[in-house]
């Protein structure tokens, strides 16, 4: 049975001024993509999801549209380099993966249209004035993941019967973690839950192996691994954890599910990435970014990986079965 929990979504328009794009028109449009993430193949990576999108509107890489790639591969200093790079080529829309190569393209033009993906929440990162109005030259596709924190402890809870001890794995020094974090030990009392929280930092993804003697150091009985796009990067860094901690782990994306962890509950990506692909095809066709409200997530998804469960000894509770919107084996 498939199933899915619906959110709410921001709606309406705006129609604010916006400083007109400087440069003119290519005659072939030039994307600039700018991303925190690694180039190259990858079960994470925002780049064959984008391609895929942009295909179906009849926008091919080489044929009627140019891509200026910037991958800041784990090193987030280097994407206000980056950014400015883009902006000064120039491009007609820069379209940036993650929070930081977000506020990077903001703080780096307002002029060219900007189309963020993968990112918290763009108000409280002042890149936008609010969901409906963004105001300025930026708008995109947010996750807003952050107020699922209570959610996906309920679930998690229910996977492990008798659970009260939760690890959670976050990136130090990150403003969405840590806003995660806090969320997360607010809402666990009510759940009768203990936060036993690790941070590591990146880029070097040794720090996640090195970081299980102090998620088992108060002997939790299950893992949460929070948002972070580096923990996308170095995945299997990240899956080794939960591995060798032999702990059920929860996740915020159902790839980390579909690579072999246990259970996830979050946004679909490739959905968003489309839904951020659609605006920077209405900026090429004429659109202005404060026209276009920011984008949220309709319905969050409720992964399980049988085979997991029964390496871990769980049963998937006949409840989650039918919430779910899909079971791996």
């Amino acid at each position: 049975m498939r199933r899915r929990e619906f959110i709410a979504i921001a709606s309406g328009a705006a129609a604010w001024p916006l400083v007109a794009h400087a440069q003119k028109r290519q005659s072939t449009p030039r994307i600039g993509y700018l991303s925190d993430e690694t180039e190259g193949p990858h079960p994470f990576n925002s780049h064959g999801s984008v391609l895929r999108a942009l295909h179906s509107l009849g926008y091919e890489e080489g044929r009627n549209l140019t891509i200026e790639y910037r991958y800041a591969a784990g090193h987030v200093e280097r994407l206000p380099a980056f950014a400015a790079e883009l902006a000064a080529l120039p491009v007609d829309v820069i379209f940036s993966i993650g929070t930081v190569a977000s506020k990077a393209a903001v703080a780096a033009t307002t002029t060219i249209p900007i189309v963020f993906s993968r990112i918290g929440d763009p108000v409280r990162y002042g890149l936008v004035a609010s969901l409906a109005r963004p105001g300025g030259n930026a708008t995109g596709a947010a996750l807003l993941t952050t107020d699922l924190a209570e959610k996906r402890l309920q679930l998690f809870k229910e996977m492990i019967p008798g659970v009260s001890r939760v690890a959670v794995l976050h990136e130090q020094n990150f403003a969405p973690c840590d806003i995660e974090l806090k969320q997360l030990v607010a809402v666990a009392p009510r759940l009768d839950l203990q936060i036993q929280a690790t941070g590591v930092a990146p880029p070097q993804a040794s720090a996640l192996e090195t970081a299980l003697p102090d998620i088992m150091k108060e002997s939790p009985q299950a893992l949460f691994v929070g948002s972070s796009g580096w923990f996308e990067d170095v995945y299997q860094f990240t899956l080794g954890v939960a591995s060798k901690s032999h702990l059920p782990a929860m996740y915020v994306r159902a790839e980390y599910v579909e690579a072999g962890g246990l259970i996830s509950y979050g946004v679909n990506y490739p959905d968003m990435y489309r839904s951020a692909v659609e605006y920077v095809v209405k900026i090429l066709n004429g659109a202005k970014p404060p026209d276009l409200p920011v984008w949220q997530p309709v319905n969050v998804e409720l992964v399980i990986n049988r085979s997991s469960a029964k390496a871990l000894g769980l049963a998937i509770p006949l409840s989650l079965v039918g919430f779910a919107e899909r079971i791996v084996d």
